[in-house]
């Protein structure tokens, strides 16, 4: 399992505030009619859920494609901040244990073949984003202890009622 170093971080955080800055309608807008602007982020929201789930698991295809994923962003952003504007760069403190177990990792499968299949549908770009930047920030140190355990163990307790539920 690949760790992810600042580089990762760095682009997690660029697909994040691009979305942002794509979504954003307007201080007067979200005063007047928030709900439905908000629930315009839910696309991204969930991708970006599949894509920490993505980088959990750490073995098969699945796993295989995490790492290479999260080799990229790291290769990629580290070389942003060293070439680019001449910065350090190192491991992100966080976690590298995948906290998924045969039922999360169950669930973690069908989830993404959901997300393979609407690839087409809605706002293709927005869903790239969030599975890239749940890509590169899951397994830091913050994000993991606020979004990607509570996720996990979303996926763990679902993925066990699932499989018990079928058996």
């Amino acid at each position: 399992m690949i760790t992810p170093t600042l580089g990762a971080v760095l682009f997690g955080l660029i697909f994040l505030v691009w979305e942002i800055a794509v979504w954003y309608p307007g201080l007067k807008t979200l005063q007047n009619n928030a709900l439905p602007q908000l629930g315009s982020l839910l696309p991204f929201l969930f991708c970006w859920a599949i894509g920490a789930l993505t980088v959990m698991v750490v073995g098969g295809l699945v796993g295989f494609f995490g790492d290479i994923a999260l080799w990229g962003l790291n290769t990629f952003g580290d070389g942003v901040l060293i070439f680019g504007v001449g910065a350090r760069t190192g491991t992100a403190p966080g976690s590298t244990a995948a906290p998924l177990t045969e039922g999360g990792l169950f669930m973690t499968v069908l989830v993404l073949a959901a997300f393979i299949a609407r690839r087409k549908h809605g706002a293709r770009g927005s869903k790239w984003r969030g599975w890239l930047s749940g890509v590169g920030l899951a397994l830091t140190g913050s994000v993991a202890r606020y979004a990607a355990v509570p996720l996990a163990s979303a996926a763990n307790i679902s993925g066990v009622w699932l499989t018990g539920a079928l058996s």
